[in-house]
């Protein structure tokens, strides 16, 4: 009994944490922030500086650099070029006369000598990235007109608008599903607040996406899943406090089947999957009896069964968590299949992946439309 307690007063200690929106101090990146520069007149918006390395005599200065949301420098050029390392946030670059590039951490922009660009953050994020000063013996930056409010914004609704013809393959409400579901599989809950938003503008009830938020912990974690609960708990008050009142929508139907829950999560496992129940059991079923059954149990029976959601939107759930979650290319080839088998077309599989990769980057996406082409290949 007191262990039983104690996990509720866990619980209810976690759920009464706080989710608050990011400043300098709690934007989460690898190096120091550094000293402030803004007011400067090469940057519009506030940003920070911290040189990162010390010795001359290597002759490769690098310094960290944070940009608040919709901060950027104006446009300029060095001598001698550059490179940019992205390390935290989602932010921008774009060369003169080119379309601008999204930028994600782990992305590197090498910039040729003389080239005119500029580089800054999102509209709606923090970004940080590593300047390294290439040939400092002949190197110096040439600092030329700021780059507008209209430039800036022409520039990354481009960006950002790029698949959106694309992607109309899947439905308003898909793609809510789509980014809420990527957001929480990679715990990124600072974007997962917009995404949020975009859910309720796309007329899903509060359990609806509850229910997505609920799905996604047997792909992510219960972490995760608690966290962005969290989230969306200040979404909805901050909208309350504003007037709005957002449709809370009906519970998930009562379970009438009399039948084992072994029984019929393997049973709801056969329909989506068109693999017959009786098949021969997979190698970790095997290796592993227990999972086999909590999949069955839980997963498939107590969390599939739950009509809020239906078989199509959870496996387009299932396939977002796991490109946030990353690394686990044979369970989103497994689940794609799923998805090909309830009737989602290859194109909108590749919807899916586009909004991913807007939201996450590449490095979240390129593995897994590998996984999708040999898969598509193969029919």
């Amino acid at each position: 009994m007191k262990v039983i307690k104690l996990f509720f007063t866990t619980m209810l200690a976690i759920s009464s944490v706080a989710v608050y929106a990011q400043n300098a101090e709690t934007f989460r990146q690898p190096y120091p922030l550094g000293d402030k520069l803004s007011p400067n007149p090469n940057f519009t918006g506030e940003v920070w500086l911290a040189p990162l390395t010390e010795k001359k005599e290597l002759n490769v200065p690098m310094a960290n650099v944070t940009f608040e949301p919709g901060c950027r420098n104006s446009w300029h050029s060095h001598k001698a070029g550059q490179l940019l390392i992205a390390t935290a946030g989602i932010g921008y670059y774009q060369e003169k006369g080119q379309p601008a590039r999204r930028l994600f951490p782990g992305d590197i922009v090498e910039i040729a000598p003389d080239v005119e660009h500029w580089h800054g953050a999102a509209p709606d994020s923090w970004f940080a990235h590593i300047a390294i000063t290439t040939n400092p013996q002949n190197n110096a930056a040439v600092w030329l007109s700021p780059v507008s409010d209209e430039q800036y914004h022409d520039a990354t609704n481009e960006a950002e608008t790029r698949y959106a013809e694309a992607n109309k393959v899947l439905t308003t409400r898909e793609q809510a599903i789509v980014a809420v579901a990527s957001y929480t599989g990679k715990g990124d809950l600072e974007h997962l607040k917009s995404a949020l938003m975009q859910a309720l503008e796309a007329s899903m009830t509060i359990n609806e996406i509850n229910e997505v938020l609920i799905h996604a912990y047997a792909y992510c974690g219960f972490p995760r899943s608690l966290r962005a609960i969290q989230t969306f708990m200040q979404v909805v008050d901050e909208r309350k406090a504003k007037g709005i009142n957002d449709t809370v929508g009906r519970d998930a139907s009562a379970i009438t089947d009399n039948r084992s829950r072994y029984e019929r999560g393997r049973d709801v496992l056969a329909e989506i999957s068109g693999v017959p129940a009786d098949a021969p059991k997979a190698g970790y079923a095997v290796f592993a009896p227990t999972i086999e059954r909590f999949l069955k149990e839980h997963l498939f029976a107590d969390l599939f069964e739950r009509d809020l959601l239906t078989y199509r939107e959870r496996e387009l759930a299932t396939l977002s968590i796991l490109a946030g979650v990353g690394g686990v290319e044979p369970m989103f080839g497994s689940h794609a299949a799923i998805c090909l088998h309830l009737g989602v077309t290859p194109g909108q599989i590749s919807a899916l992946l586009n909004i991913v990769e807007m939201n996450l980057g590449k490095s979240h996406t390129e593995p897994l439309r590998k996984v999708l082409n040999q898969m598509t290949e193969k029919k």
